[in-house]
C-alpha cells in the first residue's frame, strides 16, 4: 500500500510538471523506478512546457557551473605555477653545471660508435627554444665554449620554409647563420604528412664538434649518477 500511496503521489506531481529530481526530494523513490512508471506516460502540453523549460534552465546553469569551474582551475593552476616559480633564484654556476649535465643525460647523443664517427662529439637536439637556450649558456658559462664554434642543423618536415625555420634559430640561439644548415626529414610513421602547427620550425640540434668537451659532459654526468648513490 506504501508504494501504491508514493506512485499516486508521485504521479500527480508528474502530471504537474515536476522533475525526477524535483520527485525524488520528496519520496526518496529511485530514479530509475520513477522512469519505469513513467516511460509511457502522456502529460499535457503544459506540463511539457514546464519540463523543457527547467530542463534549459538546467542546462544553462551547467554552463555557467562549468565555466567558472575552469575560470576557477586556471586561476588555481597559475597560482600553484607562479608560487614554484619563485622558489627559483638566480642559478649559481654549479646548478647551472647540473641542469646542463641533467639535460644532455635526457637529450643529448651519448651513444656512438667510433669506428662509425671516428671520434665522439656534443650533440644535442630539441625542438624547445628556452631548453635551447639554457643548454648553450651551460656551454658558454661552464665549458667555456663560444657560440662562433657551435655547428647547428635545423630538422625541418616537407613543406616548411626554410629559411623561416633559420631565421626563427637565429634568433633563439645567436648562432651565426653560416653555421647552419637544415635538413629535410621524412617520417615513415606519419608518410610525410604533418600538420603545419605541429613543430611549425622543427627540431634544433646542437653540434660542439669537440671530443673534450664530450667527455667533460660525460664526467658530469657520472658524477650527478655517483652523488645520487648509485
Amino acid at each position: 500500500m506504501e508504494l501504491r500511496r508514493d506512485y499516486q503521489a508521485a504521479l500527480a506531481l508528474r502530471l504537474e510538471g515536476k522533475t525526477y529530481g524535483e520527485i525524488r526530494k520528496n519520496f526518496k523513490i529511485p530514479k530509475s523506478t520513477l522512469s519505469t512508471w513513467f516511460s509511457n506516460l502522456k502529460i499535457s502540453n503544459k506540463a511539457k512546457k514546464i519540463l523543457e523549460s527547467k530542463k534549459k534552465d538546467g542546462y544553462l546553469k551547467l554552463l555557467e557551473f562549468n565555466k567558472t569551474r575552469t575560470i576557477n582551475i586556471k586561476k588555481e593552476n597559475e597560482q600553484i605555477r607562479s608560487t614554484f616559480e619563485s622558489k627559483i633564484e638566480k642559478l649559481s654556476k654549479r646548478e647551472l653545471l647540473l641542469i646542463g649535465a641533467v639535460l644532455y643525460w635526457g637529450e643529448g647523443q651519448k651513444n656512438f660508435t667510433f669506428k662509425k664517427y671516428g671520434y665522439p662529439t656534443v650533440s644535442f637536439s630539441n625542438s624547445d627554444p628556452k631548453m635551447i637556450q639554457v643548454f648553450i649558456k651551460f656551454l658558454e658559462s661552464i665549458l667555456k665554449f663560444s657560440k662562433d664554434k657551435m655547428k647547428a642543423q635545423v630538422m625541418i618536415y616537407p613543406g616548411m620554409d626554410p629559411q623561416a625555420a633559420i631565421d626563427y634559430w637565429y634568433n633563439i640561439t645567436k648562432i651565426p647563420k653560416e653555421n647552419m644548415r637544415y635538413f629535410v626529414a621524412i617520417s615513415r610513421a606519419s608518410k610525410g604528412i604533418r600538420p603545419k602547427n605541429l613543430l611549425p620550425y622543427g627540431t634544433f640540434q646542437l653540434r660542439v664538434n669537440r671530443r673534450r668537451e664530450f667527455f667533460r659532459i660525460k664526467g658530469l654526468i657520472d658524477g650527478v649518477i655517483g652523488a645520487a648513490g648509485f
